[in-house]
């Protein structure tokens, strides 16, 4: 029988377990522990969380591995790494492009052009771990009923770079991505401030072409 078309997929997503249990083990630490030491380092993480990220049966968003190899003083960038390759991999299953732009979108306080909102958006939604379309809506749902902040056909055409992303929709997106601190907020909404100081400028047209 041929190979699975997921097999590499899980394989990355089994390597990165393998090297969190494996840094867990050498730091002798426990779950609650690392959970109470990753809100003292401004990443809280809870003691479930941890738990499912090194069993190997799903990918864990980047925020709760990069929280994780943290408590346990291992290397970030090695996992940072070992994460983008499973990353890439589950994408490459689902026949879903991963964002791979031209260059990469720079720092948040020196994006003023669409197209880097754009590649930032993108990044973010990766580092969160890629949520479909549909959990994000979920995320943002309104409360009491009646529809989401993130409708699934909007942010589509927000994040393929077919429709203009309001201030509103950017606010729900960050947040259902996991952006909550106060400080980031205002460097995400900085930056779509910008961005929109240069269309009225009339140098960029309201629509943009995604990054590829």
């Amino acid at each position: 029988m041929g190979r699975s078309k997921s097999a590499p997929a899980d394989q990355a997503v089994r390597e990165l377990a393998e090297r969190l249990t494996l840094l867990r083990q050498l730091s002798g630490l426990t779950y609650s522990r690392m959970a109470h030491a990753s809100a003292e380092m401004g990443l809280p993480v809870s003691t479930c969380t941890l738990f499912r990220a090194d069993k190997g049966r799903s990918l864990p968003a980047w925020t709760t591995v990069k929280a994780y190899v943290g408590t346990c003083g291992g290397s970030i960038p090695m996992a940072r790494k070992l994460w983008d390759k499973a990353a890439r991999a589950k994408m490459q299953v689902h026949n879903i492009a991963a964002p791979a732009p031209a260059r990469v979108a720079p720092a948040l306080p020196y994006i003023s052009e669409p197209l880097q909102l754009l590649q930032a958006m993108q990044e973010l939604r990766l580092s969160a771990g890629q949520p479909s379309l549909r959990v994000l809506e979920a995320r943002a749902a309104v409360p009491g009923g009646g529809g989401s902040f993130l409708p699934r056909s909007t942010l589509g055409g927000v994040l393929n770079g077919t429709r203009d992303c309001t201030r509103e929709l950017l606010g729900h997106f960050i947040n259902a991505c996991g952006v909550d601190r106060e400080a980031d907020v205002r460097e995400w909404m900085k930056a779509w401030d910008r961005v929109d100081s240069h269309r009225g400028k009339g140098s960029a047209a309201h629509t943009y072409v995604a990054a590829s």
